[in-house]
């Protein structure tokens, strides 16, 4: 990769991506490093949005990186990949029953940032491909 942005974008997806993986694993309690629970009430919701948000970023990066040197099918596989997988969760989410809801309702609610990471990043080339052009008066 030839272009600074570019490889910023790989490292900063690079960086979060493990980032995230070790807030969830702290945070469901599959590495033990300290009781959340006894935390104050805001840190403990931060540490939710954590866990729950933060997957967007690299996802952003990810969507971004690939918008500027994929093609347009291949940056597209991605997000359609996302979408497609929550509106599964969605109609999974709205189909059962009893406690399989919880189920789907929580896979669904997983997969909102990453789909929003994905939006995001569509937003951004776009934006940045139209000031490039220069049919904006800033």
């Amino acid at each position: 990769m030839k272009n600074r942005t570019d490889k910023t974008l790989l490292a900063v997806f690079a960086v979060t991506l493990p980032l995230y993986a070790f807030i969830v694993l702290t945070y469901f309690e599959i590495i033990p490093m300290v009781d959340h629970w006894e935390w104050p009430s805001w840190v403990n919701s931060l540490y939710t949005w954590l866990a729950l948000g933060f997957l967007a970023v690299p996802v952003f990066c990810l969507q971004l990186l690939m918008c500027r040197r994929t093609g347009r099918w291949a940056a597209a596989s991605l997000a359609l990949f996302i979408i497609g997988a929550a509106l599964f969760f969605a109609c999974g989410y709205l189909t059962a029953r009893g406690w399989d809801s919880l189920f789907w309702g929580v896979l669904m609610l997983l997969s909102i940032a990453p789909a929003a990471g994905c939006a995001l990043g569509w937003i951004v080339y776009g934006l940045g491909r139209i000031c490039r052009r220069g049919d904006t008066h800033v």
